[in-house]
């Protein structure tokens, strides 16, 4: 199937139907929030709703994967916290009656278009990050400007969503939202298709011998998924056990996670793949999965990896990991940084052989399958089955 063309909103039909709903992002690049909101887009097309996807600027890897049937529309902005004029054009003529926003920046916009725009429209918020930002910088002035434009804007929107309970309680400490409802929403991860995705192939390094264990991590290359760590507990893991590790994803510390490797005498032991579209391919393949952030809002890998039957190894870090593993009930829990216990844990698991998916984490997968969150984006979205959206939309903004 064919992604839909990008419209320029400055080509946008003020005569057309206005869409049930609008999912709002910054890019299309290939990080969690973007899978959400397009996972989210086929959910509600499924449900028989018009469906339009805003981008503040039309780019990233994901542009191939937005859902045949979605209005997909540009704001052309050269950077987001300038795309407010062309957020306010999108709204007077496409007239959402429910917008869903994520990524920091672009709930600003979506905020602020809510506070100047004379359409009337339900703004749910979604945060899908930590508000603060991991390491030994307690005062975090750089971020500065940030929380107070995030302070002074979202208690405009009609509900403000945290993805998981570490992020909702920090949606709760923000001056000002005392009286914005907040609730806790997980991700949507397993979909349709998300088990013919996991059984394919994934191309391996001719490095890696048919049969040959690899120890896997997807995540953007970036300080935050602390991959230094990582590369530091597996250098001391394959001096014991023949493994490679294998890391998928994109970003700007891809030449110093290189010269590590190279400095840990690792580096035909350890490959950066770059980004690859279907993930769950190398997740169903691979002998471990590893997180080894300093933070994260949910963690989208560890539920794919869980689903697609890898062992789960991940930092006990702010937020999501041990919600998901359900208190390591489901995965190994390691402290932040601790390379030793992240080098054990990696052994440990390459010494065991993959067990098959029990009953018990099959059901606990279901809390965070497409069905069971769509549902709840529906609610609060007031795009309930049985009335129109507008009129459910008047319901859920009178009660």
């Amino acid at each position: 199937m064919t992604a839909p063309a990008c419209i320029p909103v400055s080509r946008l039909a003020a005569d057309g139907t206005p869409p049930d709903i609008a999912l709002f992002l910054p890019t299309l690049y290939s990080g969690g929030a973007e899978r959400v909101q397009i996972n989210l887009a086929q959910y509600f097309l499924d449900q028989g709703l018009k469906v339009d996807l805003v981008v503040c600027k039309y780019f990233g890897s994901l542009k191939d994967k937005v859902p045949p049937g979605v209005r997909l529309i540009s704001l052309d902005a050269f950077k987001v916290m300038f795309s407010l004029p062309a957020y306010l054009r999108y709204l007077r003529i496409a007239r959402p009656p429910a917008v869903l926003s994520s990524v920091e920046n672009a709930n600003i916009i979506s905020c602020l278009g809510k506070m100047f725009s004379s359409h009337r429209h339900r703004l749910l918020v979604r945060l899908d990050n930590s508000l603060s930002e991991p390491g030994m910088r307690p005062l975090q002035m750089h971020r500065w400007p940030m929380m107070t434009a995030i302070a002074s804007t979202f208690h405009v929107a009609d509900e403000l969503i945290g993805v998981s309970e570490g992020v909702t309680e920090q949606l709760r400490g923000l001056p000002g939202v005392g009286s914005t409802p907040i609730r806790r929403i997980y991700n949507p991860i397993i979909h349709k298709g998300f088990d013919a995705l996991a059984d394919q192939t994934p191309e391996l390094p001719s490095a890696i011998a048919p049969g040959e264990p690899f120890v896997l991590a997807v995540g953007r290359l970036h300080e935050q998924k602390d991959y230094g760590s990582l590369l530091r507990a597996f250098a001391r893991v394959v001096k014991q056990r023949p493994s490679h590790l294998v890391i998928l994803g994109e970003g700007g510390d891809r030449e110093k996670l290189r010269s590590l490797a190279d400095s840990l005498g690792i580096a035909s032991y350890v490959h950066l793949l770059g980004y690859k579209a279907n993930a769950l391919a190398y997740m169903r393949q691979a002998a471990a999965f590893v997180l080894s952030s300093r933070a994260e809002g949910f963690g989208n890998v560890i539920v794919e990896a869980l689903a697609c039957g890898a062992p789960v190894i991940s930092t006990d870090c702010p937020h999501g990991p041990r919600e998901i593993l359900a208190d390591g009930r489901f995965g190994t829990l390691v402290p932040v940084g601790d390379i030793d216990a992240l080098a054990q844990a990696i052994a440990a698991s390459l010494d065991r052989p993959k067990p098959a998916l029990s009953n018990e984490l099959k059901q606990h997968l279901q809390l965070f399958s497409i069905e069971a969150i769509g549902k709840q984006y529906l609610e609060e979205l007031g795009l309930l089955s049985g009335a129109t959206p507008q009129n459910k939309l008047v319901k859920v903004a009178v009660a």
